[in-house]
């Protein structure tokens, strides 16, 4: 069965993270570049704050320079390649998501060498609600 994902592209963070707040009870999908000025590094952190967990997050910058302090970062992928942005969404419409990303984590720590910082809580939601009703969630 393929799971249904949505694709939000903001125009900034702050627009970004008003949606995440909107959206807080779902499985939300973290993509970020990095930023000149770490603004990405920011924005997962600030939307994990929202999600409850440190829930897997991909950067995305052409610096390969950045991968010195995100291969440390909790539950973080870096890629300059698009076809790990690709793999990364495929792997959310696996039927095994979690097999999934740990087999992309392992191939990108090939293509990089480098030991990526994953726990295995990288794919909890603690607000995240399966059923019930819209009026039933606080905002």
């Amino acid at each position: 069965m393929q799971n249904i994902i949505y694709i939000y592209p903001c125009e900034s963070s702050e627009e970004a993270l008003k949606l995440i707040k909107r959206k807080k009870y779902n499985k939300i999908i973290l993509i970020s570049n990095v930023g000149t000025d770490l603004g990405g590094r920011h924005f997962i952190e600030n939307a994990r704050k929202i999600i409850g967990n440190d829930v897997i997050a991909l950067f995305l910058a052409y610096n390969i320079s950045h991968l010195d302090w995100i291969k440390n970062y909790k539950n973080a992928l870096f890629s300059n390649d698009p076809k790990f942005y690709e793999e990364y969404l495929e792997c959310f419409n696996n039927d095994d998501i979690k097999s999934a990303l740990n087999s992309l984590i392992r191939n990108m720590e090939k293509h990089y060498n480098v030991k990526f910082n994953f726990n295995d809580e990288f794919l909890d939601y603690p607000l995240f609600k399966e059923s019930g009703n819209y009026s039933d969630l606080s905002f």
